[in-house]
């Protein structure tokens, strides 16, 4: 293939359709925790006898590869589904490629000219787009494959028809000091979901409204915990921890008010990781949330302010918590690959009933 094709253009990009994944029936597998791994001058370990942060390291890579496995796995059900439809006495080991299981549309002229102008800086000076047609045809015949194929696979997850059984691998538990921190829901409840969060986070800024809007779904059966987590704390992002960790010095219903604005306003305002440490973002969010801006200036410079901060880092990092946003649901690490938040909550509280 020509190299010409700006990078836009790739071969047949059937695995990336299948990224979303098959519908999945969650078996947290704990018997790997009771495994001895390795022994060192005559003492054996087992999973369950390694520090926190190593068992969820270990547990990451246990996880990469579960969900490397059902990427593969979900390819060939989704294949032999389709076969099936077209072939009921169909072999497994004989299945048509995926563009003779479906038809996908075709690329309109205008399309193609549309696609090859958007890219056209990022061109050699001698490619045109007669000479590149060819390239640009098949990724646009790929894409679309791989919308259809996305689709079907939507369809058929939804009926039950395609669902893999793999036991995804159990995260490990881990005891979190939760006292610091402000809550949603009744200590008594059943159930606690933990976020851990850094508010200058892209990914936890646009995140943030399906948070929301799961903790209020779930209801009072479940206590959420907000951890404001700082990613650099010596910048901007430790500052607002901090300015977190004084607004809450002026209630729960502060912090929540600060809590929210602090993710709108950093967002809304471009605020980066790299920014440096300044109290006066701090002092716009609590003035956006209609708290005491006073009181709050007053506390984020504080020994107990500085140390909030650190003592979270260092307690969340012990914990395996190394990118945000993290998620723990009684004490166990919840995986969000290709699921939603709720999802992730309930398909852990079904296994676990079983």
């Amino acid at each position: 293939m020509s190299s010409t094709a700006l990078g836009i253009v790739g071969g047949l990009v059937v695995g990336a359709a299948l990224g979303f994944g098959a519908a999945t029936v969650y078996k947290g597998n704990h018997a790997g925790e009771n495994i001895t791994l390795l022994e060192v001058d005559g003492t054996k370990y087992r999973e369950a006898d390694l520090p926190a942060d190593v068992r969820s390291g270990y547990y990451d890579i246990k996880a990469e590869e579960h969900d490397r496995g059902n990427a593969l796995l979900g390819q060939f059900a989704l294949q032999l589904a389709l076969a099936k439809d077209k072939d009921k006495n169909v072999k497994a080991d004989a299945l048509p490629p995926f563009d003779q299981l479906v038809e996908a549309p075709a690329p309109t002229e205008q399309e193609l000219q549309a696609l090859f102008e958007a890219n056209k800086a990022r061109l050699p000076p001698d490619a045109t787009f007669e000479k590149i047609k060819p390239d640009i045809e098949r990724f646009v015949r790929n894409q679309k494959l791989s919308e259809t194929l996305r689709t079907k696979n939507d369809e058929l997850s939804a009926k039950k028809r395609v669902v893999l059984l793999t036991p995804e691998p159990a995260s490990p538990k881990v005891t979190l000091v939760l006292d610091p921190y402000a809550a949603k829901g009744a200590a008594t409840a059943s159930n606690t979901l933990v976020e851990v969060a850094d508010y200058l986070c892209p990914h936890c800024q646009s995140s943030e409204p399906e948070v929301e809007a799961t903790v209020k779904e779930l209801g009072d059966k479940y206590r959420f915990v907000h951890v404001p987590f700082s990613l650099r704390p010596e910048g901007l992002s430790g500052t607002l921890a901090r300015g977190a960790y004084c607004a809450k010095q002026q209630g729960d219903e502060a912090f929540w008010k600060y809590h929210e604005k602090a993710f709108a306003t950093a967002k809304e305002k471009g605020w980066k990781s790299t920014d440096p440490d300044s109290k006066d973002p701090v002092l716009e969010v609590a003035t956006a949330a209609g708290i005491d801006g006073a009181k709050l200036e007053a506390c984020l410079a504080t020994p107990e302010a500085q140390a909030f901060v650190k003592n979270t880092t260092d307690s969340m990092h012990k914990a395996g918590v190394s990118g945000t946003p993290t998620f723990f649901l009684n004490g166990r690490r919840l995986s969000l690959t290709n699921k939603s938040l709720k999802d992730a909550v309930t398909g852990r509280l079904q296994a676990a009933s079983h």
